[in-house]
């Protein structure tokens, strides 16, 4: 794993540059000049951004009937190892840590099971984890290795992108912080009000 990488994609998203992290994702998935993984460049999740904004508002004023809601967190699965579906979870907190350094209070979560919202248009590359995870790739060619890690910081920066299209696509139930990645990653945005 490119430690230098992930500290620069951590970085643009802590000042919630997210085209920057893209953009540079992208640049680097191409220097590889593999097949695996090229389909995420220049592609993006297909979901209505208005879509998404319903469901994130319906489930904030759900939690908001219940309990005072102060912040979100959407987290997408755990993709590279469940290419058969991705999709991300939504999670409310009665509390807002707003401390970037400490992501301890995401594990205590105040809202109810809900449902997940299926994420599209990057089919392709789920098929693309899967020859990568099924054929052990990872033990066999060492040369897909850098690619991977590039695409999984990738198809997080996408999602991520995703929810901030989402976010700008209109008003929030509540004006409350929302934080997004994905499942195991210490890089997290967040969308302050």
């Amino acid at each position: 794993m490119d430690i230098d990488l992930w500290q620069t994609v951590d970085r643009l998203f802590k000042s919630n540059d997210i085209d920057s992290a893209v953009e540079l994702l992208e640049r680097r998935l191409a220097e590889h000049r593999v097949m695996r993984f090229a389909g995420l460049i220049g592609a993006s999740f297909t979901n209505s951004p208005d879509s998404v904004l319903s469901s994130i508002n319906e489930f904030i004023r759900t939690c908001d009937g219940t309990f005072d809601i102060k912040a979100v967190y959407l987290e997408m699965n755990g993709f590279d190892i469940n290419y058969d579906r991705w999709y991300f979870d939504s999670f409310g907190y009665s509390e807002y840590g707003g401390n970037p350094d400490d992501l301890e209070w995401l594990c205590d979560w105040q809202s109810p099971r809900w449902r997940e919202v299926t994420l599209c248009g990057l089919e392709n590359v789920q098929r693309d984890f899967a020859w990568y995870i099924e054929n052990r790739i990872y033990d066999k060619d060492k040369s897909y290795e850098s690619p991977h890690d590039v695409a999984l910081l990738l198809v997080m920066a996408k999602y991520v992108a995703l929810i901030q299209t989402t976010l700008r696509a209109g008003a929030l139930a509540k004006a409350i912080p929302v934080l997004a990645t994905a499942h195991d990653f210490d890089i997290v945005v967040r969308f302050e009000p």
